[in-house]
């Protein structure tokens, strides 16, 4: 206890007493790796989010439901989505159908995939309703009205991705003729046009599942996945098993996490960029540390010689310099802390980075900003004891004569 009050006594007359400049610019540095500690994992966790909300809300929802590889299609649709929806813990379900198609329109042609819904219970797990740039939405009595992404009518908008392979200039209310796999062949109106900013999601289109009873009568009353949108507390995986209750050993489930294909492998990508970004950061902090410790102590080795002589402990004077360096450590991360809070989020809300998937909004996340916190106080530890060790070890008598 002795040890450490002459250890916090030593720290605090060496930070009074020390360089003004010296101790601002160390705190400015620290200030500036602890801000590069949690924006850009804050960044790049913002656009994993975002790509995994998108995810569920224009591809897949949370669940989806399959027949098994012995049975093509899952029957009795609407009767399931029924039972699925008073599952406890489900938020809404919805079922689907997709069939292969070439769209074509003035002499252009996308081969593209048309998903047959039911609009009013679709709309309630996705959100492709909200995303409507051209025209209206669905209604569940349409029957010769098409809803197309963005990436298949092209309007006009150069700028875009697949643009080129797109049908370049459809706008609502244009006519396209759509040939499905079955050989039948029909003109739709287009009723709208979406646009979510998720390229797999824009590359579709939907028709109402009566307009697809009507070209397809075999698939009546049944759907090739159901698509279940949980509650905001509930555990997938116990949805998944009330669910397979329901009709034992006639489904297989995919979970939001498994539609995201190559989506994967960029939040992968995300995952290891965060990791070289804050090791960087963290050696710039231990260099940073390491060094100001280091000189403060090569300038004070025959002060620290004496104060051995008169019955300081090395311990008592090694502490000092850990509690100088976690000071400086706390003081960096909050005002690190209350900048990014207070000034980086506002401004970056009000001008947001855009990736390819849309808008990208930097989130105040506890975890990080603590996590990030003490990381940045065990690298101030690290830095100050190594040194503040090896200057103790030398005798006294050569500390004190030293030059």
């Amino acid at each position: 206890m002795n040890s450490l009050k002459v250890a916090a006594f030593l720290a605090l007359k060496s930070l009074t007493r020390g360089n003004l400049r010296v101790l601002t610019l160390t705190i400015a540095m620290l200030i500036l790796v602890y801000l590069n500690l949690i924006f850009t994992p804050a960044l790049l966790d913002g656009a994993v989010h975002s790509l995994d909300d998108k995810t569920k809300n224009f591809l897949s929802g949370d669940i989806v439901v399959q027949p098994t590889n012995e049975i093509p299609v899952i029957p009795n649709a609407q009767e399931l989505v029924l039972g699925i929806e008073s599952v406890e813990g489900v938020a809404a379900a919805c079922a689907r159908s997709n069939l292969g198609t070439e769209i074509s329109y003035q002499g252009e042609h996308i081969t593209s995939v048309v998903y047959a819904i039911d609009p009013a219970k679709d709309s309630r797990v996705f959100q492709i309703s909200e995303k409507i740039i051209e025209g209206k939405y669905l209604d569940p009595e349409d029957t010769d009205q098409v809803l197309l992404g963005l990436q298949i009518a092209g309007s006009g908008q150069e700028n875009l991705e697949f643009y080129a392979s797109s049908l370049r200039t459809v706008h609502a209310d244009d006519r396209v003729t759509i040939k499905y796999v079955t050989g039948v062949e029909r003109e739709y109106t287009v009723k709208g046009i979406f646009y979510t900013e998720l390229i797999q999601s824009d590359l579709r289109a939907y028709i109402t599942q009566k307009e697809a009873n009507s070209i397809y009568p075999v698939i009546n009353g049944k759907a090739m996945s159901i698509h279940v949108k949980v509650q905001p507390n509930a555990k997938p995986d116990l949805v998944m098993n009330k669910i397979e209750a329901l009709r034992p050993g006639e489904f297989r489930f995919q979970t939001w996490k498994d539609s995201l294909g190559t989506l994967k492998s960029m939040t992968k990508s995300f995952d290891q960029i965060i990791t070289i970004l804050r090791t960087t950061a963290l050696i710039v902090a231990a260099i940073t540390i390491f060094i100001v410790t280091y000189v403060d102590l090569a300038n004070k080795r025959r002060q620290i010689g004496i104060e051995r002589a008169i019955g300081i402990t090395s311990a008592s004077i090694v502490i000092s310099y850990i509690i100088r360096a976690i000071l400086y450590a706390i003081v960096g991360i909050l005002a690190a802390a209350i900048i990014y809070v207070y000034v980086v989020v506002p401004i970056e809300a009000r001008y947001p980075f855009h990736f390819p998937f849309g808008d990208v909004l930097l989130p105040v996340s506890v975890p990080i900003l603590a996590s990030s916190a003490g990381i940045l106080c065990a690298v101030a530890i690290a830095s100050a004891f190594i040194p503040a060790w090896q200057t103790v070890r030398t005798k006294i008598i050569d500390a004190i004569w030293a030059s």
